[in-house]
């Protein structure tokens, strides 16, 4: 645990060399990547965090302050922490945080490796705007039901990015974070939903990135991936075969091997 001056934040270290440090998504923990590191090549220092409100880390968003420049800040102390160029990888949410700590250009970012990042106001002229309008109903709808107390609400969100029923499979400890957390994901939501990026943003950023979706992400996830993969300068992009929105675990060692080969390339 870091102890930053206004927060803690989960900090879970193993290895040595460059900096690897890894931010998961919405309802996740330092454990969502435990498999993608076991698969990885030795020789780098792994840290892991988790987004604000999950884990260990302190929320400081309200309601009424919700910008993404809370999660920047979580990064910063990481980065200070580590006290060397971090190559930053970031899942769904994760991967909007770390983009943003990018842009930001407050962290000394060596790489970026996305999977199934999800900054949705990229996809906001995309088609007519559809896939965005969709998505921020969807939203909206879920923030209602988390307040109504359904307790099947957190399916609402884990069932759009992932497809029908992935949320009843999960094993009911699982279930129990997400309701538990489902608050937490509201403000994920309005935070998304709030970050000022377009596609002119991401052509600014000179560091080598790494682009992965599932094969079978939703339509907004592949206008996400195909807007940042012709936006991004220096930037290597894959579909996993067979793989959904939550890709590292389904697929964590192809998504290792595909990280490997990255940081082999740039660390």
């Amino acid at each position: 645990m870091l102890k930053a001056e206004e927060r803690n934040i989960d900090c879970v270290e193993s290895g040595e060399g460059p900096a690897v440090l890894f931010l998961p998504g919405s309802y996740s923990t330092t454990a969502a990547w435990r498999q993608v590191q076991r698969h990885l090549r030795p020789g780098y220092r792994l840290v892991t965090s988790s987004l604000s409100g999950y884990g260990g880390t302190t929320d400081t968003r309200t309601m009424q302050d919700f910008g993404i420049a809370h999660e920047v800040r979580l990064v910063q102390e990481l980065a200070r922490h580590i006290g060397q160029p971090v190559h930053l990888v970031g899942h769904s949410f994760g991967g909007t945080v770390a983009l943003a700590a990018a842009l930001s250009r407050s962290v000394d970012v060596a790489s970026l490796s996305l999977f199934e990042a999800n900054p949705l106001p990229l996809i906001r002229g995309y088609g007519g705007g559809r896939l965005h309008d969709e998505a921020l109903r969807m939203s909206q709808a879920f923030e209602a039901a988390v307040n109504t107390g359904e307790a099947g609400a957190p399916a609402r969100v884990i069932d759009f990015w992932g497809g029908p029923g992935v949320f009843a499979a999960m094993p009911e400890a699982v279930k129990a974070y997400c309701r538990a957390t489902a608050a937490v994901n509201v403000l994920d939501w309005r935070t998304d939903f709030d970050f000022e990026v377009s596609a002119q943003d991401c052509a600014a950023l000179s560091m080598p990135v790494l682009l992965v979706r599932g094969g079978e992400a939703n339509p907004a996830m592949v206008a996400i991936t195909d807007t940042l993969h012709g936006s991004l300068p220096d930037v290597r992009h894959f579909a996993v075969d067979g793989a959904g929105h939550f890709l590292i675990t389904s697929h964590a060692a192809r998504c290792a091997e595909l990280l490997s080969a990255f940081l082999a390339e740039v660390a």
